[in-house]
């Protein structure tokens, strides 16, 4: 029991230095949508209903403002369940209606055959809500990082920044505070690695002594490697060696066991490292540039 408490304790300060880092973003840039999608869940996630109502309701302004009716769609079902017993709810709801009705009118203009790019499959809610808590991970990491007098108040805004306007990108890039104190030249970096090795308890290992295998490293999705940070990198008998850039983050070690199905050993790795095994395992397997240039054909 005490180690449950315990447990429930640590998730509790993260959630609310998640609530505490996404509120500045908000301050800075008060229609960014992941901040405030972060905020309604992250408030939930705490009891407090009003104020995650409140933020969902931020968030569907926004999206209404944008005409993202594939969003509108999929926040809708969440603001249904609040509208039962919350008259602004209510009041939201019958906005999205609206919204969604008026949509329904209007003439599709879109040439399809124009598109220079495929429709991309409808996220799903799960995906949403993954990559949410992933920011949310990644932010709450950049508060112990300066909580812990490893980056200045105005590195930990930076990053923060960085990370928002990294998780809205549309491209596959890695949503990581190590990416986004490296791209800024940050020269403390081994200082900083040592420290999360440290104080997570996760050693640090050198990825570039190793040969990475093509088995070993499509034992998750490329996607998912890229994306979240995290890399098979060898075998141990049965058992997977695994790097990751946030060592803080038990939810994604979780789900990275679960998608592999063997046990996992965690290690922390430089960002340039990590990317050097990414950007060699893209040029081996994936010899035809997005593109379309024709110097590989």
């Amino acid at each position: 029991m005490t180690e449950e408490n315990r447990q429930r304790e640590d998730l509790e300060s993260q959630v609310w230095n998640a609530i505490a880092a996404f509120e500045q973003i908000v301050e800075t840039i008060p229609n960014d949508r992941v901040s405030l999608e972060a905020l309604s869940h992250a408030y939930g996630q705490v009891g407090d209903l009003s104020r995650a109502r409140e933020y969902l309701a931020r968030l569907i302004a926004v999206v209404i403002e944008e005409k993202d009716r594939d969003a509108i769609e999929m926040l809708r079902d969440r603001m249904v369940l609040l509208a039962a017993s919350d008259p602004l709810a209510r009041e939201t709801l019958a906005r999205i209606d609206a919204f969604l009705e008026a949509a329904a009118g209007e003439v599709k203009s879109f040439d399809l055959a124009a598109e220079p790019h495929a429709k991309p499959e409808p996220v799903k809610v799960d995906d949403v809500e993954w990559r949410s808590s992933h920011v949310t991970s990644e932010l709450s990491f950049a508060w112990t990082l300066f909580q812990a007098g490893e980056l200045t108040q105005e590195d930990y805004a930076m990053v923060a920044q960085d990370l928002s306007a990294i998780s809205t990108n549309t491209a596959l890039v890695t949503v990581s505070v190590l990416h986004a104190i490296h791209d800024r030249g940050g020269r403390s970096m081994d200082r900083i690695l040592a420290y999360s090795a440290r104080d997570s308890g996760v050693p640090m290992i050198p990825l570039s002594l190793f040969e990475v295998q093509d088995q070993v490293f499509q034992m998750l999705p490329r996607e998912f490697i890229i994306r979240f940070g995290v890399m098979p990198f060898e075998m141990m008998g049965n058992d997977v060696l695994v790097v990751l850039l946030n060592p803080y983050n038990k939810q994604l070690r979780d789900k990275t066991e679960s998608i592999i199905g063997r046990r996992c050993h965690f290690f922390i790795t430089a960002p340039a490292e990590f990317d050097a095994i990414s950007e060699q395992k893209k040029l081996r397997n994936e010899p035809k540039p997005e593109a379309g240039v024709t110097a590989t054909l």
